[in-house]
């Protein structure tokens, strides 16, 4: 049995897990993965299910390390695979970037950050980096948030509006939205406290918008050298790496050429392949019973 996702029934069948994040040990302090027992059901789930499983997917080393130190899981039980670029945006065909922006009454060069209203995802402090090159820098970049209220939306807003901000509020998107706010961006800042691994860059790289990112373990061996890290605790450090790509359009240009091939390096096909060849490898053992 494969089971996709961080939910799965109790089975006594071999099975294979993929692990997206332990962040719940690492920072339990986010409402997120704490209140309301999620901590606990999460800490019940996964001591269980990790230890029990007969392959475990891990997307980098760092993730791989967490799921040893914390679960006590053997690393011969562990695959590396990178989690692949989200198909639509490998494959999104040409668009008008310019209707979606008179679609949402969007001015251009702005900041890109799709990500759902959590605390970890770092809202406020992406916003104090903007409000410090205004300041500071005289670079006075519009943001544009895309996702869904998971309960600090108001936050954010109370801190959009006391930094006399232009923030735009999207709530969620269709997909093809999504590309072309991808495509008319400035940069992508996703400034996340939670690694190891994030999609949006992925999907920023295949869509050519250059990426500023958090360096949370796990994301130079994702982003490599086609992203600008970050210190998502710090916004001047935030605000640093998006001067630099205002300062220098030949850096911008350079990332957006790496993070296209980057993107191409891990597509759907090649991770089920990855699946494939792991579950190959146990099958002299499962041959083994009825």
């Amino acid at each position: 049995m494969w089971f996709v996702g961080a939910e799965a029934v109790q089975i006594d069948l071999p099975y294979m897990a993929i692990v997206w994040d332990l962040q719940h040990r690492l920072q339990p302090w986010f409402p997120e993965v704490s209140a309301t027992g999620t901590w606990k059901h999460r800490e019940s789930f996964y001591s269980e299910f990790l230890r029990r499983a007969t392959m475990i997917i891990a997307g980098t080393g760092a993730g791989r390390e967490e799921i040893e130190r914390f679960y006590q899981v053997t690393s011969n039980r562990i695959k590396i695979l990178p989690h692949p670029t989200p198909a639509f945006a490998l494959n999104a065909g040409p668009g008008d970037a310019q209707s979606v922006l008179r679609k949402y009454e969007l001015r251009n060069n702005y900041l890109f950050y799709p990500a759902q209203f959590w605390s970890h995802k770092n809202h406020v402090n992406l916003l104090l980096a903007v409000a410090e090159l205004k300041r500071k820098h005289g670079i006075d970049l519009p943001v544009v948030f895309v996702g869904s209220d998971k309960g600090n939306t108001d936050h954010v807003r109370s801190y959009a509006t006391q930094l006399k901000l232009d923030v735009s509020f999207l709530g969620f998107v269709p997909v093809e939205d999504l590309v072309a706010l991808y495509r008319g961006a400035f940069a992508l800042a996703y400034v996340t406290f939670f690694g190891p691994e994030n999609l949006p860059t992925l999907e920023a790289f295949a869509l050519g918008c250059p990426v500023v990112a958090s360096d949370v373990p796990g994301a130079r061996e994702q982003l490599g050298d086609a992203a600008l890290l970050v210190d998502p605790k710090d916004p001047s450090s935030i605000a640093t790496a998006i001067k630099a790509l205002d300062d220098d359009a030949n850096l911008r240009q350079t990332l957006i050429d790496k993070g296209r091939a980057r993107a191409q390096r891990s597509t759907a096909k090649s991770f089920v392949r990855g699946v494939f060849s792991a579950l190959d490898e146990f099958e002299p053992v499962r041959r083994c019973w009825k």
